[in-house]
């Protein structure tokens, strides 16, 4: 494979990481793993797909820049709405238990999220939390079962009147799905120019390094089950690869 030369993670260090995984993996295709280490370091300039996608913080090339991705192909798809009435009633346990629920802290800034936007976590940079272990064995061994990222999986909840404001995830290789479990009236999220609302049990999914905000204008809680999934059109070489890089990725995107 060709290196490019740069600054930031120097280009001493692509060589190695590549060396790395070319040592685990085979050299066969991963280069488009190596574009994106080159974007992630300043050394090559990337080409967005779409004028409302703002991958700012880490971009895949060669993957299709879609607002909203078809949810009647995936067979993990049907596994999680199948588990629905389980995974309510794990939420609502928690719920009744007074189990905490806190504030988002995003995974790079470390800065809380908005205010009446809470979140109750159940694996959070590919770490399953022991307790949601415990509590939510279903939702668990469902989540398990899809092809979740290693970024964030969490019961959220919106409380009435909030704006969760315009804002991008800022990573395009992850899609975001929700289990909607409690949805009144007036509630809706809104992904590029395309604005939508939940049915409870019917799973979504869309890329939020594309500009997105939900709101809340009802009178009583919204609740989903939120988590991070592999985009479909990388491959299982590459996936294993990212796997390996993304906790170097957050070190680097934190550090920088």
């Amino acid at each position: 494979m060709k290196r490019d030369e740069g600054n930031g993670m120097s280009a001493m260090d692509t060589d190695l990481v590549m060396q790395e995984l070319e040592g685990l993996l085979g050299s066969s295709g991963l280069e488009r793993v190596e574009e994106c280490l080159a974007i992630l370091t300043g050394r090559s300039t990337p080409e967005y797909l779409h004028d409302e996608q703002e991958p700012t913080r880490l971009f895949f090339p060669g993957i299709s820049a879609l607002p909203w991705h078809d949810t009647t192909g995936p067979g993990w798809v049907r596994t999680m709405q199948e588990a629905y009435p389980q995974i309510l009633a794990e939420f609502h346990a928690l719920r009744e238990e007074q189990a905490r629920f806190a504030p988002y802290e995003d995974l790079y800034t470390k800065e809380l999220g908005w205010q009446g936007w809470d979140t109750y976590q159940l694996y959070r940079n590919g770490e399953w939390r022991a307790e949601a272990r415990s509590q939510c064995p279903v939702t668990v061994e469902s989540l398990e079962q899809t092809p979740h990222g290693p970024r964030d999986g969490m019961f959220t909840v919106l409380n009435p009147g909030v704006h969760i404001t315009p804002h991008t995830g800022g990573v395009n290789l992850l899609l975001t799905a929700h289990l909607p479990l409690v949805v009144p009236p007036d509630c809706s999220i809104k992904v590029a120019d395309d604005e939508r609302t939940w049915q409870e049990g019917e799973v979504i999914l869309f890329d939020d390094s594309f500009i997105h905000e939900a709101w809340n204008r009802g009178t009583r809680q919204r609740s989903v089950l939120l988590w991070d999934v592999w985009h479909p059109e990388l491959t299982e070489v590459e996936i294993k690869a990212l796997s390996i890089l993304m906790p170097r990725f957050q070190q680097y995107l934190m550090a920088v």
